[in-house]
Order: C-alpha cells, then structure tokens, then sequence
C-alpha cells in the first residue's frame, strides 16, 4: 500500500529526533540527481535540445540585426 505524504509526514513526527536524523538521511541517500527536476535541469535540457538543432542545422536562426529589428517591432522605437 502505498503511503500519502502526509501520513509519511505524520509518521515521521513521531520518531524520536535521532531516528528522523537517520530517516531524512536514509531518504536523501536513496534519490539520485537525475530524480530531481529543478527549473536549472529543465533550463540544461532546453538548452542542450537547442544547441542539438543548431549543430544539426535543423533550427531556424536570425541575424543579430534581424533580432532587433524584430524587437522593435514588437515593443516600438
């Protein structure tokens, strides 16, 4: 059965502080980098897709000249 947050929340608060020293620490042993998805992981992969698409050619690309022109046009002179 799977647990809630919550009651695993609750439950925690009943342990003593040194068996919720070593659950916190059993619980952060056990998550590895790639199950955290932070904004800078989904900022990395958005970046890392990009720059895959330029190299394979396959992105559309302006001018710097062309990017402010269409700046301007956007938020005016």
């Amino acid at each position: 059965m799977r647990r809630t947050y919550e009651e695993v929340r609750q439950f925690a608060n009943e342990l003593l502080p040194e068996e919720q020293v070593l659950l916190a620490s059993a619980i952060l042993e056990s998550i590895t980098p790639e199950d955290v998805i932070t904004p800078e992981t989904e900022w990395d992969a958005e970046i890392a897709r990009r720059v895959a698409e330029i190299k394979a050619g396959t992105a559309e690309t302006c001018s710097f000249h062309e990017l402010t022109q269409d700046l301007r046009n956007i938020v005016g002179p």
